[in-house]
């Protein structure tokens, strides 16, 4: 594995870090609600439209909405600015949703506290799509968890390089996700709706990361491509 394999592993890994930052302050902080994916909410708003709640509906509506518009902005922008890196931009919208979430107040609506968040994990989920060839998202487990343990199984039936390569990505992108739960349930103890304020040293570390030129520092780079 060349050293801008590992860089590109790294930076996956400690985005994964805000996944699951991300993840267990919306689950904690407004009423169960996952602010980084859509099955719940379009759930949610199915049975909030046959129940006849107008509200409710309209509410997770406008979630379904910026979710969208995340998926979508993150699909044409960097055909719009081909000589930017997305990446910057991405990090950037989350430093932006981290601010609007510690300033809105825990007494307002769950899910309509959670709009910033919605936009930027959509656009997070494009920007880091997966690193060294993989696919894996770095805002929710579910295929990290069937990736990882699918290679493990296959590794231990064939013994190939490969698989075990491939495993290892997966559970250190499933250890950093949950290191992030860790991290934010721990501020949650101490800072409750602020405790976003807690992530940005998170996504400050990919920015210094990126614009760290890889054959001068090679080691910082090598715990990623473990």
């Amino acid at each position: 594995m060349d050293i801008h394999e590992r860089k590109e592993i790294t930076i996956h890994h400690v985005m994964a870090l805000t996944g699951g930052f991300f993840g267990m302050y919306a689950l904690t902080i407004r009423g169960g609600t996952f602010g980084s994916s859509e099955t719940s909410n379009l759930i949610f708003l199915l049975a909030a439209g046959l129940s006849g709640s107008l509200q409710s509906f309209l509410i997770r509506l406008g979630a379904l909405a910026c979710y969208i518009a995340g998926i979508v902005f993150a699909t044409l922008t960097p055909k719009m600015m081909k000589k930017t890196d997305f990446h910057y931009i991405s990090i950037g919208i989350d430093i932006l949703a981290c601010l609007l979430l510690a300033s809105l107040p825990e007494q307002m609506d769950p899910v309509l506290a959670l709009y910033p968040m919605f936009f930027a994990t959509a656009v997070q989920w494009l920007a880091f799509t997966g690193a060294a060839g993989y696919n894996s998202a770095t805002i929710f487990s579910t295929n990290n968890l069937r990736q990882c343990f699918a290679s493990l199984s296959e590794y231990l039936y064939e013994h190939k390089a490969e698989q075990k390569r491939k495993c290892i990505f997966y559970a250190g992108t499933l250890l950093c996700f949950h290191l992030g739960v860790l991290y934010c349930w721990a501020c949650l103890r101490f800072f409750g709706v602020q405790s976003m304020y807690a992530c940005l040293p998170l996504l400050a570390a990919p920015l210094v990361m990126m614009s760290l030129r890889e054959e001068r520092h090679p080691v910082i780079f090598k715990l990623g491509g473990i």
